[in-house]
């Protein structure tokens, strides 16, 4: 049996549809990836096992880091598609563990700045959030996430650079392992911030090598998160429910099938 690998952050690992938790033994809600994301439903629409790279608040360059590991690890890879988280998310290895930062990773008061930027009506994924936040500032990941984000990592330029990167990177990786792939984005800022740096040779350079015809968006050019609140799909806290992952998995299902993708 093939399998499909579908690469990403909460958006593709289902976070806040209605199976993302179950209870662990004992007795603790614990969050597992969704059989009720685009990705999972277009698995089985083909027939495919289905494999989630993805995990929540992943940057782009876990993601692909954990579809290249994917990759490497299973064999009879039918399918691969990767949706490309925002571009101010960035990972680093810490004492032999990959962490994830974010603009919120400098919060000095994580329960406020969360309650500040949205109402959280599941307790569960407020208190995921706070638990994140509070051990980071533990580590003293907060106060090395301060300081990049206000010399490097706050520019727009350097996220743009490093997503093209790591969005080229995995591109080349697929090709030479012959591996069917299709790109999204959460939304669409991904590759359209590419155009204020369109005369930088460095940025030019890399988005040269892009394979657009590999790419799909959504309707009016949109990426997954965009075209869902655009469109007024129900949400939870932050993610779209049920019915954007349907409707979506059709629009990419059909257009895997117009451009010859599915074997």
């Amino acid at each position: 049996m093939g399998c499909l690998i579908a690469g990403g952050d909460s958006f593709t690992y289902g976070s806040e549809l209605s199976d993302c938790f179950v209870l662990s033994e004992s007795s603790t809600p614990k969050e597992v990836h969704s059989q009720s994301t685009y990705t999972a439903l277009i698995a089985k629409e083909l027939d495919l096992e289905y494999i989630c790279a993805a995990h929540p608040g992943n940057s782009n360059s876990a993601i692909r880091r954990s579809v290249m590991n994917a990759c490497e690890s299973n064999t009879n890879i039918e399918q691969v598609i990767v949706t490309w988280s925002f571009p101010g998310r960035y990972e680093f290895n810490f004492n032999n563990s990959w962490e994830q930062i974010n603009p919120w990773s400098v919060a000095d008061d994580a329960e406020k700045t969360i309650k500040k930027d949205f109402h959280i009506d599941n307790p569960i994924v407020f208190q995921h959030h706070l638990d994140k936040l509070k051990r980071e500032q533990a580590l003293g990941i907060s106060d090395f996430a301060r300081i990049f984000y206000s010399k490097i990592g706050g520019f727009e330029y350097w996220e743009v650079y490093n997503s093209l990167l790591d969005i080229v990177l995995l591109e080349q990786y697929l090709k030479i392992k012959d591996i069917p792939y299709l790109f999204l984005g959460v939304d669409e800022c991904i590759l359209i911030n590419v155009n204020k740096h369109e005369h930088d040779v460095n940025i030019k350079t890399l988005y040269n090598q892009i394979d657009m015809t590999k790419w799909y968006w959504f309707p009016k050019h949109k990426g997954f998160y965009t075209w869902a609140r655009d469109n007024k799909f129900p949400f939870a806290t932050t993610h779209p429910r049920e019915p954007a992952h349907i409707e979506a998995a059709n629009l990419v299902y059909e257009h895997l099938r117009y451009i010859g993708n599915i074997r």
